[in-house]
């Protein structure tokens, strides 16, 4: 009987061990508000040349449909050539900032990675492979994968075969002008305990005394893919409070301050500014959003001990095209880069804001049946409803948010929305969301984002103004949509 105690306990000792997930940070050594994986590091070793323009790209969740169709975008941007000081290069080589949720997540690390020459291999890498397959199939072969957290079998995957073991060391590395300069890209996840998006920069990092460069690509990419109930969370251990925090206020170039409460960013310090009356505090109404952003950023620090470990999950709960970030740039004159001061002292008299936008709509009958829909479907529906509704919030924030002296001011969508064939649409938002498409469906979707980005007239402009000019679309999005579209009565 002891014996066999003895058994059971071992093996439940070793389940547990099996199911803790790794830790995946690495304690901050010192904190440099110039070094690490920041927009000052990459455009001091690789500036810009074109003249005086906001570059911003975007790209939404969806599994492979988001990744090709943000592919088919770079692709269009890779054949535009625009005036860049005494040269022309590639209109993608000048892009500022990419950032990104899910499926999107893929391509914008990817690129980040390879710049332009890697597209043409992120198709064979993942865009064509059969990813769900490969996912089962490491399972079956190697059953003790079955007792890891979910996520760690993703990002197995996605270290082995997308992106080759490489860390964000690899990003910062990168020292290359012209037409191979790297945008600075941030992949997006959520964290359950706030709701809020947890973005992969060293800023967020300094809060949670982790060393970014350490962190493998895949895990960043899983964590922004981590869809509820298919996926675990990733867990990431959070390191504050650290003696790099405390020493950060009396060490120059840390762009830290001290406080009542403890050390803390600057640019914290003025996100929760607020006259406090018997208890409460009462932020400027134009801060609403910069406070709460500035109260969950203080968590991080963990002042209270209750915030050892964070737990993120798909990047879509809180923002499904990834304009969080994108949008708080431009309006916030603390953040890095600050749009908004660009725009104020002159950087920045040109903007260029392209979001990519892969909803997908499929058929459903719950509006002919007396019957509510299954739990699945329930489940699924409230997953995804209010995802699409903060995606639609977040959009019509855009012209009030980017108003300013931009000329010209585009902004470029490319989605299923804005198909004006409505079988075409259909046929594209019935795409699955999921790991694995026909290769067929691939290619449509490479095209229809290159098509949809060289036909925009916002686009065009943007083009014209920095010397440079636009390649016809070929196919056109008429071309592509004549097979599924509605035939005459």
């Amino acid at each position: 009987m002891r014996r066999a105690r003895a058994a059971l306990l071992a093996a439940a000792l070793l389940l547990l061990a099996a199911c803790a997930s790794p830790v995946r940070t690495t304690e901050l050594a010192h904190i440099d508000q110039f070094a690490g994986y920041r927009y000052t590091t990459l455009d001091k070793k690789a500036p810009k040349t074109i003249d005086k323009a906001a570059v911003i790209l975007t790209f939404s969740g969806g599994g492979t449909r988001a990744a090709a169709l943000a592919d088919g975008a770079l692709r269009a941007m890779a054949e535009t050539p625009v005036k860049a000081g005494d040269t022309m290069l590639p209109f993608a080589s000048q892009i500022d900032l990419v950032s990104s949720v899910s499926g999107g997540s893929v391509t914008a690390a990817y690129f980040a990675l390879g710049g332009i020459d890697g597209l043409n291999s992120l198709e064979s890498d993942f865009l064509e492979s059969d990813v769900m397959s490969a996912l089962i199939w490491s399972t079956l072969l190697d059953p003790a994968r079955l007792l890891y957290p979910r996520i760690d079998i993703l990002v197995s995957y996605l270290d082995e075969k997308v992106f080759h073991q490489k860390t964000y060391a690899d990003l910062i590395a990168v020292d290359e002008p012209g037409r191979n300069r790297r945008p600075y890209v941030l992949l997006n996840a959520a964290d359950m305990s706030s709701g809020s998006v947890f973005s992969f920069n060293q800023d967020q990092f300094d809060l949670i005394c982790a060393d970014l460069s350490q962190l493998k690509i895949a895990d960043a990419v899983a964590a922004s893919a981590a869809f509820p109930v298919a996926l675990s969370a990733l867990t990431i251990r959070n390191r504050a409070p650290c003696a790099a925090q405390r020493q950060a206020p009396a060490t120059p170039g840390t762009g830290w301050t001290s406080s009542p409460a403890g050390p803390l960013p600057k640019r914290l310090a003025s996100d929760v500014a607020a006259e406090t009356d018997e208890g409460v505090s009462y932020p400027a109404a134009e801060n609403l959003a910069r406070f709460r952003r500035g109260t969950v950023a203080l968590g991080y620090l963990n002042r209270d001990g209750k915030n050892d470990y964070i737990q993120l999950l798909d990047g879509g709960i809180a923002d499904n095209m990834g304009l969080t970030m994108p949008l708080t740039l431009l309006t916030s004159p603390g953040e890095s880069p600050s749009f908004l001061n660009w725009a104020n002292t002159g950087k920045a008299d040109k903007l260029l804001l392209l979001v990519v936008n892969a909803r997908s709509q499929s058929e459903n009958d719950y509006g002919t049946r007396p019957r509510p829909p299954s739990t699945f479907n329930t489940l699924l529906t409230t997953i995804g409803t209010p995802i699409d509704a903060t995606s639609f919030q977040l959009l019509g924030k855009i012209d009030a948010v980017v108003d300013g002296p931009y000329n010209p001011k585009a902004v470029v969508m490319v989605g299923f929305d804005f198909i004006a064939d409505p079988g075409c649409r259909a046929h594209f938002q019935g795409m699955a969301t999921s790991w694995t498409l026909p290769r067929d469906q691939v290619r449509e979707l490479i095209a229809l984002g290159k098509a949809m980005v060289l036909q925009s007239p916002d686009y065009k402009a943007m083009v014209t103004a920095l010397g440079g000019s636009v390649p016809p679309a070929n196919p056109s999005v008429e071309q592509i949509c004549r097979p599924y579209g509605a035939k005459p009565s």
